[in-house]
């Protein structure tokens, strides 16, 4: 298989630089970072085994790069606005658009605008970071779910997910993407938010009771909301998820790091998504609500409109 990473980011590098050590044809397409990239390649440090990429096919316009029977899409919603003319260069006839992003509603989205293309979500868990240009830094986990938006495409997602498997990557296959969909939030809304909220990482709001039972109330609407919604997402899983936060690797989540770096955060597809969607089927979610309105006043004061 031939791949393009589209956003070639702490999770967009990761997995191409993967699948390209592998030996798979993988293009990347960077900006900020192309020259970097073409002149010293492109680093993973990672506990699973470093990869450095002498020469990787890199690319800083997208109307340059070959068509790959898989678009990697690792840019994050903030960027969906002007997307869809973005990509489109590189949708072909049977391209299949893997969707590696945050929050709900994002596959319908490229389904609207690529309805003769596969759309596949990747719902990424783990902890990685822009160290330097050209240079990610692989902290923690990096397993990756993946799910069909259209059932008839289960097989290429079977195919894709062999893939990633020989390259390292642990993956899940689901059947109900929505429901992944929300499973995900189920980290994303307290972790992201709280993480900003507070000033904090992952372990600090681990290590604190009164955030820890923050994160617990955030989580339980969650799954209030995901119910409401149609998705039955089990009860254990808010204590496996706490397990799992506590014993990782202490982390920044990306919207932390968006919020250092005064970028705009992910509040609508994060946040502002899930919250109409489960009002639209009868359940509020307040506290959601009230971290949601937090953010957007922390981003109102550096981010003008």
């Amino acid at each position: 298989m031939t791949f393009t990473v589209f956003g070639t980011g702490a999770v967009g590098a990761y997995y191409g630089a993967r699948l390209a050590d592998l030996g798979h044809r993988v293009n990347f397409l960077a900006r900020s970072d192309y020259k970097t990239i073409k002149e010293k390649g492109l680093t993973v440090l990672s506990p699973r085994g470093d990869i450095h990429l002498d020469s990787p096919f890199i690319y800083n316009d997208v109307t340059d790069i070959p068509p790959a029977d898989v678009v990697l899409v690792a840019l994050k919603t903030t960027g969906n606005k002007n997307l869809k003319e973005q990509i489109a260069p590189l949708v072909h006839k049977g391209t299949a658009l893997l969707v590696l992003q945050n929050g709900l509603g994002m596959e319908e989205e490229f389904k609207s605008w690529f309805p003769d293309n596969p759309v596949i979500g990747g719902m990424c868990f783990i902890c990685s970071r822009k160290k330097t240009p050209g240079v990610i830094e692989h902290q923690d986990k990096g397993a990756i779910t993946l799910g069909s938006l259209d059932r008839a495409n289960d097989g290429l997602r079977d195919e894709i997910g062999t893939h990633f498997e020989r390259a390292s990557v642990p993956v899940t296959l689901i059947d109900d993407l929505h429901e992944a969909r929300w499973r995900k939030l189920l980290w994303n809304i307290p972790y992201n938010g709280l993480a900003v909220a507070l000033d904090s990482n992952t372990g600090e709001i681990m290590n604190t009771p009164s955030s820890v039972d923050m994160v617990r109330m955030l989580m339980k609407e969650v799954l209030e909301g995901a119910a409401a919604c149609g998705c039955s997402i089990e009860k254990e899983a808010m204590e496996k998820m706490l397990h799992f936060t506590k014993v990782m690797t202490p982390y920044e989540p990306s919207m932390k790091l968006d919020y250092l770096a005064k970028r705009p955060m992910e509040i609508e597809y994060m946040y502002d998504r899930p919250i109409s969607e489960a009002a639209g089927a009868g359940y509020e979610m307040r506290a959601t609500r009230m971290l949601r309105d937090q953010l957007a006043f922390i981003q109102g004061k550096y981010v003008k409109n």
